[in-house]
């Protein structure tokens, strides 16, 4: 006799669907909506795949409302469709569609109601969904003629005479938000959160990578921040509004997109903002069935792009990083992010894919990389001292015991952290040379030292950087530098006032100097080489510090992060002593020379 089991039922069945409602994100409302239209429109006869975004008067105000061909709806499937987990036409599954999306996402924000309707063989009808007495539902309407209250109307006449044609299926949402004066057009959340003029644009932009074949999206006026209608196109719609774009493709079949929006003359965008009605600022994201996921933009992607072989030109560089159907991923259940689908299943972050888009860069970006770098000459004999203490820590740590007669024979056998096997379990016959290790903090024979940091093996690459944008951009604003682990660079505030400190003090000192301009020269050289320094010294032993067990990777990142970068910038007083004699013995050697010729020394190398 077989077991059975007696299904669990829903007691609190309004809690339920409130708590379903009420936890989703606002702004998983448009993606929904969109998604139903574009997927519909997608089965209607080729040159008919409309979607249209308008912005319809309802009593004055202006509703945001969403048309699509396609397949339309009876009145049964109308509401049939109303309800939670119902799905019409689509296979319901854990990782796919769950018949929940658009009735959940938009009912927070549309408690008033949401307006159905959809056309199927000439003959239009309308459901409204809202938020009445505290119960999520179908709005029952009276009807004066029958004195019936009803949850489907026909509406075909009005249909009519609001001029939508019956020729052909369609279906439409309408929102009327949480209040009747309610702009959905250009406030679909009522000020939480707030929204510009072009959010819906750009919503759209930074959503959906492509739109299905045949597609065709327009922005009625009213929707958008230009005049008239106008057609919405994706990031890879509009390419050829870039200088230069490229898709390299991995042997995992990830498939890398880079793309070059060059700066739009004396106006501070990219080229890409001709014609658009989106913002046209550089992005990265991960790819997934043409929707984008972790998306970083404006300072969120200018800071982390070093990451990602990208230390300049951020602001017109773009990277995209498309993962293959098949992909070990899964959405999460508002599609507001994706989730690795083994272990924890963790978020999957654009940065866990840095290391391939840093090796995978065209030439002709890495070409372009290098001439947006400043000037960073200066710093050259820094970083090879740098090296040399790098060097130093290392061999201090890691060379062999010196002996004073010679080298040491080291006899085969047993070592402090090690033991021979029992007699009799050698595979190999019994050989008695075979060890086991007893102490677990040794690593065994034949293993070695993991390579915890890239490139650590090398001082760090030296960016001065001046700009106040791009100090800004590199999130040192105020701080004194930035050590970015992977690339091993090291981005320095050269507007930090410890070096207008340190000048200040070195300039009181020597005011009597005989040539003040050479006097200023030397200071400015020894202010900033020593600001440098001092802070190349610290990323420096806190690289050497991975030879230590008792360091791990955090201890490591806590001892090179941008404050204790700035604390050592600020602690330069006892540099200053070998600063002053340098200075003293180059005024004294050189009275006769003007600062021109000064400046051709190079910067002096006697500082700590």
């Amino acid at each position: 006799m077989s077991a059975t089991v007696k299904a669990l039922e829903v007691v609190d069945e309004p809690f339920l669907v409130a708590s379903l409602i009420e936890r989703c994100p606002k702004t998983a409302m448009i993606r929904e909506l969109m998604m139903n239209a574009l997927e519909a429109a997608r089965y209607a006869p080729e040159g008919r795949r409309l979607v249209e975004i308008s912005a319809t008067p309802v009593n004055g105000t202006p509703k945001l409302t969403i048309w699509n061909t396609g397949p339309g709806l009876d009145a049964v499937e109308l509401q049939r469709i109303c309800n939670i987990a119902s799905s019409l036409r689509k296979e319901k599954s854990l990782h796919g569609n769950f018949g929940m999306g658009a009735k959940v996402a938009s009912l927070p924000s549309n408690q008033r109601g949401m307006r159905y309707r959809s056309c199927r063989n000439g003959a239009v009808h309308e459901v409204i969904l809202c938020k009445l007495d505290g119960v999520y539902g179908i709005l029952r309407r009276h009807d004066p003629e029958t004195g019936e209250y009803v949850e489907v109307a026909d509406v075909t006449d009005i249909a009519m005479t609001e001029g939508r044609a019956l020729s052909e299926d369609w279906t439409e949402v309408l929102l009327h938000g949480n209040e009747e004066d309610q702009d959905t057009a250009k406030d679909p959340y009522n000020g939480d959160p707030e929204q510009d003029a072009q959010w819906l644009a750009t919503y759209l932009y930074h959503r959906f990578y492509r739109l299905p074949d045949g597609v065709r999206v327009t922005l009625l006026k009213g929707t958008h921040k230009l005049d008239g209608n106008r057609a919405f196109l994706p990031i890879s719609g509009r390419l050829n509004f870039f200088e230069r774009h490229e898709t390299v493709t991995c042997a995992n079949g990830i498939k890398i997109h880079y793309l070059y929006d060059a700066p739009y003359a004396g106006t501070g965008h990219n080229n890409s903002i001709s014609g658009a009605v989106a913002s046209a600022v550089s992005t990265c994201a991960v790819i997934y069935k043409d929707e984008m996921y972790d998306l970083r933009k404006g300072k969120n992607w200018t800071f982390d792009a070093p990451i990602f072989g990208i230390p300049f030109g951020p602001r017109h560089i773009s990277v995209h990083i498309e993962l293959p159907d098949g992909y070990p991923i899964v959405p999460d259940g508002y599609r507001q992010f994706l989730r690795y689908a083994q272990g924890e299943q963790p978020n999957v972050l654009a940065t866990d894919f840095a290391e391939i888009v840093r090796d995978n860069r065209p030439e002709w970006l890495i070409e372009l990389i290098r001439s947006l770098a400043p000037d960073s000459a200066s710093s050259d004999d820094i970083r090879n001292e740098l090296q040399n203490l790098l060097n130093n820590l290392r061999v201090r740590r890691l060379s062999p015991r010196i002996t004073l007669n010679g080298s040491t024979n080291v006899a085969n056998g047993s070592g402090s952290a090690v033991e021979p096997d029992p007699v009799g379990s050698q595979k190999d016959g019994g050989n008695a040379s075979r060890q086991k290790p007893t102490d677990l903090s040794v690593l065994p024979n034949g293993a070695k030292r993991a390579d915890l940091f890239k490139n650590v093996e090398r001082a760090p690459e030296i960016i001065l950087l001046h700009d106040e944008q791009e100090i800004e951009d590199n999130g040192i604003k105020g701080r004194a530098a930035r050590f970015v682990m992977e690339p091993n660079q090291l981005f320095i505030n050269m507007n930090y006032p410890s070096i207008t400190e340190i000048k200040s003090i070195l300039e009181a000192e020597y005011a009597d100097a005989p040539d003040p301009e050479v006097m200023r020269t030397l200071v400015k050289q020894h202010a900033e080489r020593t600001m440098i320094l001092r802070v190349g010294r610290t990323v420096v032993y806190a690289l050497a510090k991975q030879l230590s067990k008792e360091w791990d990777q955090k201890a490591l990142e806590v001892a090179s992060s941008p404050e204790s970068l700035s604390m050592a910038a600020d602690d330069f007083a006892d540099a200053l002593q070998n600063v002053r004699r340098d200075i003293g013995r180059k005024l004294r050697t050189s009275k006769n020379t003007d600062a021109g010729s000064v400046a051709d020394q190079g910067v002096p190398a006697a500082v700590n």
